[in-house]
C-alpha cells in the first residue's frame, strides 16, 4: 500500500460539509462524504430551520451560522470517510463558503494550538474543546445584508465605487468580510475586545487541521473582504484605516487580528496530532491554505463556469476589476472575475414548498421546465436582496401554479445574470456547469438558450473536489502544476455530454422583443436601472 498516495478536499459550505479523498496521481474519486447540517442527528442541536440555514436573526439583514456548527461537521465527517483511506493522505485542502468569518479569543487560540500535543486525540471532540474559546459564538455568512452604512464607508474611503473596485477588485458589497466586521465590531465592542484572531471560516479551519491559529488567509479568500488590495495581494492600509476607525486598538488592533496572506497553494503545516490519533491521518500530511467555495470551484474549469449552489455563482476570465463584477484569484492562484446571485438553489427549494412540494423534488421541478420553453414566462421572484444584478426583493410577473411560478422563477435567476455579466465579458466558446442541479438536462437546455453557447455539465464535481485537485497541485513544482490541474478536471469532474444550444429557441429569446429584452425592461421599470449597470455593491 503506498503511503502519501491520495489526497483529500474538504467543503465547508452553508448547508454541509463534504469531502472526497482522491489519487494523488490519476485524481480519480476514492470516497465521499456528505454531512447536511439540517439533516444529520450529529447537528441537530445547533438548531437550524428547514426553511433557511441560518439562525434567527437579530435585526433584519442580519445572516449567521452557529460557529462551533463548522467544527462539529469537520469531525463527524471524518468519522465517515475510510479510515484506511485517511491514512494513504499526502495533503488535505479546504473550501468554504465565501465571506463567512469566526472571532477568536485568546483561550480559543490556545485550544487549537493544544491540537498539535501528543495525547490529546482522546480528549474531547473540536466543538467541546474550541467552541468556549470563540469571542462570537455566531458567525455571520454571505448572506449578511445589514452593512449598507458600513459597506458606503469603505467606499468612501477608497475614494468612491470605481476607486474601490480597481483597489479591492469589488465595490465594497454589503456581504464582504470587511463592512461585517465593522458593523459587528461597533454593535458588539466587548466580543471585538477579546477576539484575537479574525479568520475566514476556510483559514480557521485550516489552522484547526494543522493546530496553528496564526495560519495565513489566501488571496482568493481575502479577496472576498474588501480590505485586500487585490493587484498587490496585501491588506490595503486605507482599508484596513476605514474598518478600524473607532475601534479598540485602531489599525494596529485590526492588522494584529488578521492573519497574514499567502498564494493558495500554499502549505501552512502538518496535520495535527489530534487528527493523526483519532483518524489515523499520517502525521507527515500537508495541509494547505485551502481557499473559499468560488475559488475552489473554478478550478473544476479551464474557462467560465456557471455554479448553482445555494447561490449562482457566473465566473469568467478576467484580470482587469469591473465594477459590475467581482475580481478574485481561484484555488490555484489564476485571477478571474465572478458574479454572485444570492437568490440560487434557495429560492428554488422554497417555491417548491410554497406550492406543497418537497424541497428536493427535482422530477416535477424538471417537469416544469418541460412544460414551458425557455423565457415563455415572464416572472421575477428574489425574496431577498441581490448583488448580481444589485436590487432589492422583488416579486413580479406573472403568478401561476408551480409549472409556470417554476419555469418563470428559474429564466428570470439565469437571465439576469447574463444581462448582468454583458459589461465584462463573454463566457466565450462554452460555459461548465456544476452544482446539484447540473445533473438536470432540461436546466442543462435553457442554459445553452440563454447564453447562447453549449453548457457542459460536470455535475459530479464541486468545490470539495477543486481543492483536493488543487492539494495534489500544492504537492508538486509549480511548472508541473498546470499539468496537475488539467488532469484533475479530466478524472474528477466527469464531464457530461455537452448540450449545445437550439438556433432558433436562442432567436426567440435574443432577439429585439424577446425574453431578454422583456425581462431587462421588467427590471428597470421595478428598480429605474438596467441590470447592466447595477454594480455589485449589494
Amino acid at each position: 500500500m503506498a503511503k502519501s498516495d491520495l489526497v483529500l478536499g474538504i467543503d465547508s459550505s452553508t448547508q454541509s460539509t463534504s469531502a472526497v479523498i482522491m489519487g494523488r496521481e490519476d485524481l480519480v474519486p476514492l470516497a465521499e462524504a456528505c454531512v447536511r447540517y439540517r439533516d444529520d442527528p450529529r447537528l441537530r442541536s445547533f438548531g437550524l430551520t428547514e426553511e433557511i440555514p441560518v439562525l434567527p436573526s437579530r435585526e433584519p439583514g442580519e445572516a449567521d451560522q452557529p460557529a462551533a456548527i463548522f467544527l462539529a461537521a469537520l469531525d463527524a465527517l471524518f468519522e465517515d470517510l475510510p479510515r484506511e483511506l485517511l491514512g494513504r493522505l499526502g495533503a488535505v485542502n479546504l473550501s468554504a463558503q465565501q465571506h463567512g468569518q469566526i472571532w477568536l479569543s485568546e483561550r480559543g487560540a490556545e485550544a487549537i494550538h493544544d491540537l498539535r500535543r501528543a495525547g490529546f486525540g482522546s480528549r474531547g471532540r473540536l466543538a467541546e474543546r474550541i467552541a468556549p474559546g470563540l469571542a462570537d459564538g455566531r458567525a455571520p455568512i454571505w448572506m449578511s445584508a445589514d452593512t449598507a452604512l458600513e459597506a458606503a464607508e469603505l467606499r468612501r474611503a477608497a475614494g468612491g465605487a470605481a476607486a474601490m473596485t480597481e483597489l479591492s477588485g469589488s465595490d465594497s458589497p454589503l456581504r464582504f468580510t470587511g463592512a461585517v466586521t465593522l458593523r459587528r465590531a461597533r454593535r458588539f465592542p466587548r466580543l471585538y475586545g477579546r477576539t484575537t484572531h479574525i479568520h475566514l471560516i476556510s483559514s480557521f479551519l485550516a489552522a484547526v487541521l494543522c493546530g496553528d491559529p496564526d495560519t495565513p488567509i489566501d488571496w482568493g479568500g481575502a479577496s472576498g473582504t474588501s480590505l485586500m488590495d487585490w493587484s498587490g495581494r496585501k491588506w490595503a492600509p486605507r482599508l484596513l484605516s476605514a474598518v478600524s476607525a473607532g475601534l479598540e486598538g485602531g489599525v494596529a488592533g485590526l492588522e494584529s487580528r488578521l492573519p497574514r496572506l499567502v498564494h493558495p497553494l500554499t502549505i501552512v503545516g502538518g496535520i495535527a496530532a489530534y487528527f493523526s490519533e483519532r483518524y489515523g491521518m499520517p502525521g507527515d500530511c500537508a495541509v494547505v491554505a485551502g481557499s473559499g467555495d468560488n475559488p475552489q470551484s473554478k478550478v473544476l474549469a479551464e474557462g467560465s463556469l456557471l455554479s448553482l449552489g445555494t447561490s449562482f455563482v457566473l465566473m469568467t476570465e478576467g484580470r482587469t476589476p469591473h465594477l459590475c463584477a467581482n475580481a478574485m484569484y481561484d484555488g490555484l492562484g489564476r485571477p478571474f472575475l465572478f458574479g454572485c446571485r444570492t437568490n440560487g438553489a434557495l429560492v428554488l427549494e422554497a417555491l417548491r414548498r410554497a406550492h406543497g412540494l418537497a424541497r428536493d423534488d427535482f422530477a416535477t421541478s424538471d417537469a416544469a421546465l418541460e412544460a414551458f420553453p425557455p423565457g415563455s414566462v415572464l416572472r421575477l421572484f428574489q425574496p431577498e436582496r441581490e448583488s448580481f444584478p444589485a436590487s432589492g426583493p422583488l416579486d413580479i410577473g406573472i403568478r401561476a401554479d408551480f409549472p409556470g411560478d417554476y419555469a418563470g422563477a428559474v429564466d428570470a435567476a439565469l437571465g439576469l445574470m447574463v444581462l448582468a455579466s454583458e459589461p465584462f465579458g463573454s463566457v466565450g466558446a462554452g460555459l461548465t456547469v456544476t452544482g446539484g442541479v447540473a445533473s438536470s438536462r432540461v436546466m442543462l437546455r435553457r442554459i445553452a438558450t440563454l447564453w447562447g453557447t453549449r453548457a457542459l455539465p460536470v455535475a459530479e464535481a464541486g468545490a470539495a473536489a477543486g481543492a483536493a485537485i488543487a492539494a495534489a497541485c500544492a504537492l508538486v513544482a509549480e511548472r508541473e502544476r498546470g499539468e496537475i490541474a488539467r488532469r484533475g478536471r479530466m478524472g474528477a469532474t466527469k464531464p457530461g455530454i455537452a448540450i449545445e444550444p437550439d438556433a432558433d429557441l436562442v432567436e426567440a429569446c435574443r432577439k429585439p422583443g424577446g425574453y431578454l429584452e422583456r425581462l431587462e425592461a421588467l427590471f428597470i421599470e421595478a428598480t429605474g436601472t438596467r441590470p447592466a449597470e447595477a454594480s455589485a455593491s449589494i
